[in-house]
């Protein structure tokens, strides 16, 4: 070991280290005066922050793109704070995935409300005790969230999607007991049970698998019980102190969920961007397609479709759409003007930027 290199070395980090808290300060300095120059605009501009991490990954093309975004997104999130730290809602308790969500849109500068159920985030955002609310949308194995879905059914009409982010998702089991051989029970939220149906079918066949309103409550409900394991997040074991006894255990590589911000008002156009929109249509011949037809013939593309039941009809059904591009752009507008004609109603859930 060069030991005088070293020290030089060391030297020349603190010099980098005080300039960097330099411009932190600078940086967060500058942020409140563009708080007051907003007066009362919105705080949260998703748009603005998604080209702030763009821009920063490819400012260290060298570097790990994950990591630097995740010191960028902090930065924000100090600074976002010193104009106004918002209040999320999500479903809790906190430890779940959506707490993790929260954290990849906001970062840690955030006021956390954890909620029991997804109606809730949304009252919570409607009452005004949260800035906004984070809910799960889609998942890359389980598919769509559908209790998401039905509760925007429901919600304010000036409630809309502000953002999107994917969050990729390691599921756990976790356990007060230290081995696998003492479960006899395990708890989750019905989806992630579903996420690892067949690694918990080859490795706790016999357990009695018990739904649970979310990840995180099912890690407090092991809490002392070591006939209980929870399939739930890193974070979720290590905030109750539980043991983990498998990692990644969910069935299929890749496994991601995609969240949606929601708040009041709209969202301002980012570089990519997309809108969501529930319709019903007359249950009769062709009118669906009828009420498609306009998103091809303006070239719009078609990201997702999800029926539901529609309440107090029966085999009537909402269709939740996304597609491609903003309200704002003359496709998305003109093609959302000739559906509102050719169904029973139309309500844009949101448009919203998307990475």
């Amino acid at each position: 070991m060069d030991r005088e290199k070293l020290g030089e070395y060391r030297k020349r980090i603190d010099g980098i280290d005080g300039e960097i808290a330099r411009l932190v300060a600078e940086r967060a300095e500058t942020a409140r005066e563009i708080g007051r120059a907003k007066g009362g605009s919105p705080v949260y501009d998703p748009a603005r922050e998604n080209a702030v991490l763009t821009r920063a990954r490819a400012c260290c093309p060298g570097e790990d793109g994950d990591g630097v975004e995740r010191i960028f997104r902090e930065l924000i999130s100090l600074c976002r704070s010193v104009q106004f730290p918002p209040r999320v809602a999500f479903l809790g308790p906190e430890g779940s995935f959506s707490h993790e969500g929260v954290l990849a849109a906001f970062g840690g500068s955030v006021e956390l409300l954890p909620c029991p159920s997804f109606p809730e985030v949304f009252r919570s955002v409607e009452k005004g005790s949260a800035s906004f609310g984070i809910l799960p949308a889609e998942n890359s194995i389980e598919g769509t969230v559908l209790p998401t879905m039905d509760a925007f059914v429901t919600a304010e009409k000036d409630i809309s999607i502000q953002n999107e982010v994917s969050l990729p998702v390691h599921h756990v089991l976790a356990s007060a007991g230290s081995s696998l051989k003492e479960i006899g029970e395990v708890l989750s939220h019905p989806q992630a049970l579903g996420q690892c149906r067949e690694w918990l079918q080859r490795n706790l066949p016999l357990a009695e698998q018990i739904p649970m309103g979310s990840t995180s409550a099912a890690a407090l409900a092991s809490v002392g019980r070591p006939e209980r394991a929870a399939v739930c997040s890193t974070l979720a074991a290590k905030n109750n102190g539980l043991n983990v006894l498998g990692e990644k255990i969910q069935d299929r590589g890749g496994n991601t969920t995609r969240f949606w911000v929601v708040g009041r008002g709209k969202a301002a156009p980012g570089e990519r961007n997309k809108t969501s929109f529930l319709f019903n249509v007359e249950h009769r011949p062709g009118h669906l397609f009828s009420a498609l037809q306009p998103l091809y013939d303006n070239g719009l593309n078609l990201t997702h479709i999800q029926s539901r039941p529609l309440s107090g009809s029966s085999f009537e059904y909402y269709f939740f759409i996304d597609v491609e591009g903003h309200i704002e752009d003359e496709p998305v507008r003109r093609a959302l003007e000739t559906m509102a004609g050719r169904t029973v109603f139309l309500r844009v859930l949101g448009s919203y930027p998307c990475r």
